[in-house]
C-alpha cells in the first residue's frame, strides 16, 4: 500500500479486475466471435483473442499479452488513469485514501506437458491433414521438438501438438501447443515460455529462413523436398513463435556463419494491412542495417502449409485425370 500515487482507492482497483475483458471490449466497440472453447476471436485486428473467462487476452501475430487494463492502454491508446477510468465508467477526482498496488502472481517455472502413450494423433494431423511429408514430421519427433501432449483436468482429457524449442544445451525453453483436430482453432504457449528460443532446424548453409509458426516452417521444408531441385536439409529454419525477433537474435548469435535471411511470414490482413508481410519489410530494414543480406519469400495464399495444400491437391487431380484418360 502507498499513498495516494493515483486517486483510486483500495476497492476501485480491486473491481477494475474483476470487470470481464469480454464485456469491456465489446462495449468499446470490439467485434467478437467464437474461437475455440477458450477464447474469442477480435474480428480485423490480425491474432487478437480475448479469454472467454475475460481475465486476459493474447495477439499472436505480436505477442503482446496482458489483462484488461493492459488492453485498454495498448488498444484504447489510454494511460493508466484513463484506463481505470474507462473500465469503471467513472472520473477520478483525487479520493483520499491508499492506491492498492497490483502485483501479478510470480511466474511458474517452465515445464513441459506430459507425453502420451504414442503420437497417432499428432502424426495423422500434420500428415494427414496438413499434408507435411511424414519423413520431416518423423525427424523433430525424433529429435524431441515435436510430440502429442497429454493433459487431464476436470473436463477431461485433452492432447495437443507440442513444438518445442531448445537452449543452447539442449535444455527445453519453449513449447507451443495446437490442437490435432481439424475443428479446433485451439493454440497456446505453455506458460513461462521463452520466446528467444524458438522451434528450430539447424542446417550447413549460410542462409537462415524465418517463419511465424512451427506448421508454416515444416511445410516449406515439405515444399522443398517435393521441389526436387533443393537440398531440404540444407538450410537453416527458425520459428519465432508468430512476429517477435526474440528466437532471431537468438539463433544469429549461436550461428555467425549466417548472412542470409529469408523472411517466410504469412499473409495475415484485415482491410488496411498486411501484418506479416510489414512486419517482413520491418525485419529486413532491420536486420540489413546488422549486415545481413535480407529477403522476402511470400505465400502464394494465407501461408505455406495452405501453398502446399493446394499444390498436392492439384498433383492428386492431375494424376487422377491422367488414370481416367489411360
Amino acid at each position: 500500500m502507498i499513498k495516494n500515487k493515483y486517486p483510486f482507492t483500495e476497492e476501485q482497483i480491486k473491481e477494475v479486475f474483476n470487470t470481464s475483458l469480454v464485456d469491456f471490449a465489446i462495449r468499446n466497440g470490439f467485434k467478437l466471435k467464437e474461437s475455440d472453447r477458450k477464447t474469442f476471436k477480435v474480428e480485423n485486428m490480425g491474432g487478437l483473442f480475448i479469454f472467454k473467462n475475460g481475465k486476459g487476452f493474447y495477439h499472436f501475430t505480436t505477442g503482446i499479452k496482458g489483462n484488461i487494463l493492459d488492453f485498454a492502454k495498448e488498444y484504447l491508446g489510454l494511460d493508466f488513469k484513463q484506463a481505470v477510468e474507462s473500465i469503471l465508467g467513472i472520473k477520478a477526482y483525487g479520493n483520499i485514501g491508499s492506491f492498492y498496488v497490483y502485483k501479478e502472481k510470480p511466474k511458474k517455472p517452465f515445464e513441459l506437458p506430459p507425453k502420451a502413450e504414442n503420437f497417432n494423433r499428432v502424426i495423422a494431423y500434420l500428415v494427414g491433414t496438413r499434408k507435411i511429408d511424414k519423413e520431416i514430421v518423423n525427424y523433430f519427433i525424433n529429435q524431441g521438438k515435436i510430440y502429442q501432449s497429454k493433459e487431464e483436468n476436470k473436463k477431461g482429457i485433452f492432447y495437443n501438438c507440442a513444438f518445442v524449442g531448445y537452449d543452447e544445451n539442449n535444455v527445453p525453453k519453449y513449447c507451443s501447443l495446437r490442437s490435432p483436430s481439424p475443428k479446433s482453432n485451439f493454440r497456446q504457449d505453455i506458460e513461462s515460455s521463452d520466446k528467444s528460443y524458438g522451434f528450430t532446424f539447424n542446417g550447413t548453409s549460410n542462409n537462415l529462413y524465418v517463419f511465424e509458426s512451427p506448421i508454416d516452417l515444416i511445410s516449406h521444408m515439405t515444399l522443398f523436398k517435393l521441389d526436387g531441385k533443393i537440398d531440404w536439409k540444407k538450410d537453416n529454419r527458425v520459428s519465432c513463435g508468430c512476429l517477435s525477433n526474440m528466437a532471431i537474435d537468438t539463433y544469429l548469435k549461436q550461428n555467425k556463419n549466417i548472412e542470409n535471411i529469408i523472411f517466410c511470414f504469412d499473409n495475415d490482413f484485415n482491410e488496411k494491412k498486411n501484418y506479416g508481410q510489414d512486419k517482413a519489410k520491418e525485419f529486413g530494414k532491420m536486420y540489413k542495417q546488422l549486415g545481413y543480406n535480407c529477403y522476402i519469400h511470400k505465400p502464394k495464399n494465407k501461408d505455406f502449409n495452405e501453398d502446399l495444400i493446394e499444390k498436392l491437391t492439384k498433383q492428386q487431380q492431375l494424376n487422377e485425370d491422367e488414370e481416367m484418360d489411360r
